[in-house]
């Protein structure tokens, strides 16, 4: 390129589809370079988008050229890495330097075939100021493609992968579980367990809970600490649990009662789970035991699950009696519910005071520590 360019018009090919198939080196710089890699590309891919935005570069570049201003232009064609990234960005910044350094334009019209290719407008604008982007797909495909290029953005979005998708993926094992024993119907009890549980941990914040859980897990098996072991016992009863729970809310749902179904669930579940959420923490405690090292928190915690478990299955037990709507039956939930509750603030208190003791007991420790040792510098 030896003469002065006002107006450059860039086709970006950022998988460097032009390398990878026609085997060509970038940059490709004016009209007839362009028109051969084109041709070579249809050739190699007749099916390959950036056909057409070769060629719609090279339509816009004679536009401008025989127009009545005459503007000074010239196409040229830059590509990336078929890893799309950091990699391919850099090479598309060196390839664009080494275009500018030899044009001097002042101006740029951007051709891409796909919004992807636009992400490297900032690139484009750090080295030379854009006038226009012109993205060039097939008619019969552009809806297509935006739409799956937006689904594939989606996808690729951690804060949406983890908020939607957990729970599509709980649905599709129910209801692959349920086929699989023969019992479609177990399926709505699966999903509400399911689901319950992801709202719960999502309720409280800890929807990071399960990746969490496989890191310790991973941890513990490397260490070879005993609580891999306490781990292998919380699957194990949360997934008895879960069928335990299904079994004892099918018969609510044949009667298309689902309140029921729910309380059903919690009743023959809830004393699983607690189990499930008891057994990685007792490891734990037993590691910190074996490793000397003082248990003050996980004590209220322990304390909480058990509480927390107590009023769940009484709240279950009173809605159970409240539904047969007699005044005996009623008495008897209220009952249960005020029993539950209470055992469950009694519980936690007891939880809450082993823990104060044993702070307490560290704090009085590590005082006495420092007055011996004050008292040996003394």
């Amino acid at each position: 390129m030896s003469k002065l360019v006002k107006t450059l018009v860039i086709c970006v090919d950022r998988d460097n589809d032009i390398g990878e198939k026609a085997g060509l080196e970038t940059p490709v710089i004016g009209r007839e370079a362009s028109l051969s890699a084109a041709t070579k590309l249809a050739l190699a891919d007749s099916e390959d988008s950036d056909i057409n935005a070769i060629f719609e570069a090279i339509g816009i570049y004679e536009r401008l050229s025989s127009g009545e201003e005459g503007d000074e232009a010239e196409v040229v064609l830059v590509a990336g890495d078929k890893n799309v990234g950091i990699e391919s960005d850099r090479k598309i910044g060196k390839e664009l330097d080494e275009v500018l350094s030899k044009s001097w334009a002042d101006s740029a019209i951007l051709v891409s075939d796909g919004a992807e290719d636009e992400l490297i407008i900032p690139i484009i604008q750090s080295r030379v100021k854009i006038d226009s982007v012109r993205r060039v797909v097939v008619r019969q495909s552009e809806p297509l493609e935006s739409t799956f290029y937006v689904i594939k953005r989606l996808f690729e979005d951690p804060k949406f992968s983890r908020t939607f998708l957990p729970p599509i993926g709980l649905i599709f094992i129910a209801l692959f579980i349920s086929f699989m024993v023969g019992q479609p119907g177990l399926a709505v009890g699966l999903i509400f367990g399911f689901i319950g549980i992801y709202l719960l941990l999502k309720g409280f914040g800890l929807e990071n809970l399960m990746r969490e859980f496989i890191n310790t897990v991973k941890q513990s098996i490397y260490s070879g600490r005993i609580s891999f072991v306490s781990y292998i016992c919380a699957i194990v009863l949360l997934l008895v649990g879960t069928v335990k729970g299904v079994a004892g809310s099918y018969e609510y749902y044949l009667k298309s009662d689902y309140i029921l179904l729910a309380m059903g669930y919690i009743e023959q579940a809830v004393g699983w789970y607690v189990g499930a959420a008891l057994a990685p923490l007792i490891g734990k405690m037993t590691n910190m035991l074996i490793e000397r090292e003082k248990i003050v928190r996980q004590w209220a915690i322990l304390f909480s699950i058990i509480a927390s478990g107590l009023i769940l299955w009484g709240g279950s037990e009173c809605i159970f009696f409240l539904s047969n709507d007699t005044p005996l039956d009623d008495f008897l939930g209220y009952q249960y519910l005020f029993l539950s509750i209470l055992g469950a603030v009694i519980i936690s208190l007891i939880g809450v005071r082993i823990s104060w003791y044993m702070r307490s007991a560290i704090i009085k420790g590590e005082k006495e520590v420092e007055t011996e040792i004050e008292t040996e510098k003394a």
